[in-house]
């Protein structure tokens, strides 16, 4: 299964979107969104921000695990990843969205 963006919707009705690799790993999440529309333009955002290098940063939180984000345009966080104790799995999945957000589906689970 290639990996996918998946839309959603919460209890409050608000959308929300989850970048999942091929295995169904959850790699990014995002803010929540009023409107499908602004979901569906964030994923957009996401796919450009996924080839621009100056549109992802990478953290650290203090107990020590890895981060990272995809900002848009304006620097506003769009995504950020799930926390990740081995650098290893962290370049893995910065890779995963580097090689494969531009591309990947959206699956709406929103319905």
């Amino acid at each position: 299964m290639p990996a996918t963006f998946e839309l959603r919707k919460n209890d409050e009705q608000q959308y929300y979107f989850h970048f999942v690799n091929g295995e169904g790993d959850l790699i990014l999440m995002s803010s929540e969104y009023a409107d499908k529309g602004e979901a569906e333009q964030a994923i957009k955002d996401v796919r450009v921000g996924s080839l621009v290098s100056e549109q992802i940063a990478a953290g650290k939180v203090p107990a020590g695990e890895f981060f990272f984000v995809i900002k848009d345009g304006t620097g506003q966080i769009l995504v950020k990843s799930v926390l990740y104790s081995n650098t290893m799995h962290f370049d893995n999945a910065l890779h995963t969205v580097k090689d494969n957000a531009c591309v990947a589906e959206i699956v709406d689970l929103a319905a």
